[in-house]
């Protein structure tokens, strides 16, 4: 189909401004919705605006229009404070079309998680038209530019830790769904995330899902064995979602339940690595119901009492306190 603006109407009434050509030859495709949206406000202003008027007219915090119009700015098509940027210290010669190397998908541990700036990123996006369809997409499901942060992470994503673009989309929803959620989390989280992903080898949509699902169950437990222990921690992390996975794999809840009071009744500093310990300790001695952790008890305290053995002990209570402080105070073989 055709389309065609009308030579007369009101579309006219507001007046017209001037549009470079090159806009729309070459940046259609380079540049976000966002970037666009701020040029054609400083257009349609004679060519020069402040952050604060670009930020009413396109509704996008103050803050991130100086992140929109730095791609601009880089290109050379605006000016920031009436200054030119830098001259690039790259030889004249070199081709524009010449392509840039991205970062082949590494696993995270070979080397650190590239740094990537605005202009790298520019120039990622000139040579790749999937992440610019990620940046795109990234838009449309947040319904708000993406930050310079979350452009990096995104960019990394795809070209460091090579995920697709759908499973790089469904950890930002699930970022999206958390902080709407009041959640504290952060791009270091997605981040983290990415790259556990990565490493598991998660690249289709159903290994995905089940990565969330199973993510949300560890989640509904977290919350359960904070509400029992009675201590308040910020989200898990990798370690602690793993500890809890462990203890679930070897207890029931009223097991968890049972750790989480003696360790409020004996620690003087209430931690989650105190029920750590207590729960690998009856995982050692075959202990796994609260029957076998009070006969266990039971077994001590006559030994204590010198009904077995006059002074000397023949039996180990089901949890040693002072070894497990000792530990805690010492950091002494504990992740968590």
């Amino acid at each position: 189909m055709d389309y065609q603006i009308p030579p007369i109407g009101d579309i006219w009434n507001d007046g017209i401004f001037n549009v470079p050509s090159v806009i729309a030859n070459k940046y259609i495709r380079l540049a976000s919705a966002y970037q666009l949206k701020a040029l054609l406000v400083i257009l349609s202003s004679g060519g020069k605006c402040t952050s604060r008027e670009i930020s009413k007219a396109i509704g996008v915090p103050e803050s991130e229009v100086c992140d929109l119009l730095a791609f601009w700015v880089e290109e050379g098509v605006l000016l920031e404070n009436g200054t030119a940027p830098a001259p690039s210290a790259e030889p004249e010669h070199k081709a524009e079309s010449e392509p840039v190397t991205t970062p082949e998908p590494k696993k995270a541990e070979e080397m650190p998680t590239p740094v990537l700036t605005a202009s790298d990123i520019t120039a990622m996006i000139r040579d790749d038209e999937n992440l610019h369809d990620l940046f795109i997409n990234a838009e449309d499901l947040l319904g708000r530019s993406i930050s310079a942060v979350e452009k990096e992470l995104l960019a990394n994503m795809s070209a460091y830790y090579g995920l697709p673009n759908e499973i790089a989309l469904m950890i930002l929803q699930y970022y999206k769904i958390e902080k709407e959620s009041g959640r504290a989390i952060g791009v270091s989280y997605m981040a983290a995330m990415a790259k556990n992903w990565s490493e598991e080898g998660i690249t289709t949509l159903g290994a995905a899902e089940e990565k969330l699902k199973s993510i949300e169950e560890s989640d509904r437990h977290w919350n359960k064995i904070i509400d029992m222990s009675g201590i308040r921690y910020r989200r898990p992390t990798a370690k602690q979602r793993e500890m809890v996975k462990n203890w679930r794999a070897d207890f029931n809840s009223e097991m968890i339940a049972l750790a989480c009071e003696a360790m409020r009744e004996n620690a003087e500093r209430p931690t989650l690595k105190y029920v750590d310990s207590v729960l690998k300790n009856w995982k050692k001695k075959g202990l796994k119901t609260p029957e076998d952790v009070a006969n266990d008890n039971e077994k001590h305290e006559s030994a204590k009492s010198g009904k077995k053995g006059g002074d000397k002990l023949e039996g180990k209570p089901s949890f040693d306190i002072d070894k497990i402080q000792n530990k805690i105070f010492n950091n002494d073989n504990f992740d968590i």
